[in-house]
């Protein structure tokens, strides 16, 4: 298991509460509409500085949705799935 700081493991608990607000909020996948919501989707990722608890960020999809826009990264930029950092 990864080591979590206390700050960290903090900041993981109230992500699970987003994830389960979300995904009551959009029982249906926010990009194809049609399947059931499973994942919820950053549209700025953490590693281009989103915040994991912001909501404005956050999108609840279904797995082959977010499974298309992490294939298709140009794609998912044009069609705004995914911003880059500059894009703030």
């Amino acid at each position: 298991m990864r080591f979590r700081s206390k700050k960290m493991a903090k900041k993981y608990v109230e992500r699970r509460k987003l994830v389960a607000q979300m995904l009551e909020t959009y029982p249906i996948c926010q990009r194809c509409n049609a399947k059931a919501s499973e994942e919820i989707h950053e549209v700025l990722s953490r590693a281009r500085g989103g915040d994991i608890l912001d909501i404005e960020n956050c999108r609840a999809l279904c797995h082959m949705c977010h499974f298309w826009i992490t294939t298709n990264p140009a794609e998912a930029l044009k069609t705004g799935w995914l911003k880059n950092s500059w894009d703030k």
